[in-house]
């Protein structure tokens, strides 16, 4: 039984004796399986479905360790290109804990640019929590009113690696901690988010966040960033007169 990774993924792949998503799509066309799959991360969408398909036409078991392994769509994930979303739509395991599996495809933006050894990027880590606390804020509390596709506004992001995650399955808790309504517009969290592999917790994360209806916070925003624009000009005014005032007075001394 081998391990399917992504297709940039060679390095871990040659490393463990992993195979790439296209490579296991040949010897699947190919007839040339012996043993089974195991789907882990990086791999397309398109080619984990090549990859089921075929393996159900040859009879050879591709086994798959998420629940569902759908990603959690545009809306939930904040994010408008599919290859950058990178969980599952969080799903309720007891009281205020949620999980969510992760499901990283090798063309996301964080990826793009960065590959180093053969273990995954912290800051794709990072990535998928910060899109775990928003899911879980936007669909787990609708309850109290918190809308989808509102304003998050970070507070504290406090996150510890513990050990390298690789491109195996990888599940994502979220344990909500507090929750605090300070005005009817926006619902404040607290939350620790931690990523397990087989290897056993390999980040975890403590969180404070608040999301806000759009139209409230909009405004707000829009006001600030203009008020940072007229400070910014103002400086860069100082700064142009004072350089004239040298100027002058450099041609009246000499």
């Amino acid at each position: 039984m081998q391990l399917i990774v992504g297709n940039r993924l060679t390095d871990f792949a040659e490393a463990t004796g992993a195979i790439t998503a296209q490579a296991a799509i040949e010897r699947l066309a190919q007839k040339s399986v012996e043993g089974g799959f195991v789907i882990g991360q990086g791999v397309r969408d398109e080619d984990a479905r090549v990859i089921r398909v075929l393996g159900q036409a040859t009879g050879v078991d591709v086994h798959v360790f998420e629940e569902d392994g759908l990603r959690a769509g545009r809306s939930v994930c904040h994010k408008h290109d599919p290859v950058n979303e990178l969980i599952s739509m969080p799903r309720k395991v007891e009281e205020n804990v949620f999980e969510a599996d992760m499901l990283m495809d090798d063309r996301n933006e964080i990826m793009s640019d960065h590959l180093t050894g053969l273990h995954l990027q912290g800051m794709l880590l990072i990535e998928a929590t910060r899109q775990m606390f928003i899911a879980v804020g936007e669909t787990q509390y609708s309850h109290l009113g918190v809308p989808k596709g509102g304003y998050v506004v970070f507070n504290r992001l406090d996150t510890r690696f513990e050990q390298f995650a690789f491109p195996i399955p990888t599940v994502i808790r979220q344990s909500v901690t507090n929750i605090e309504q300070p005005r009817s517009d926006r619902t404040s969290f607290s939350a620790h988010i931690e990523l397990f592999q087989e290897q056993g917790r390999v980040a975890s994360t403590y969180v404070e966040y608040t999301i806000f209806e759009a139209a409230s916070l909009k405004p707000k925003e829009e006001k600030l960033a203009c008020k940072a624009v007229e400070s910014v000009m103002r400086r860069a005014e100082d700064a142009e007169l004072t350089i004239v005032e040298e100027g002058l007075t450099q041609r009246k001394a000499g």
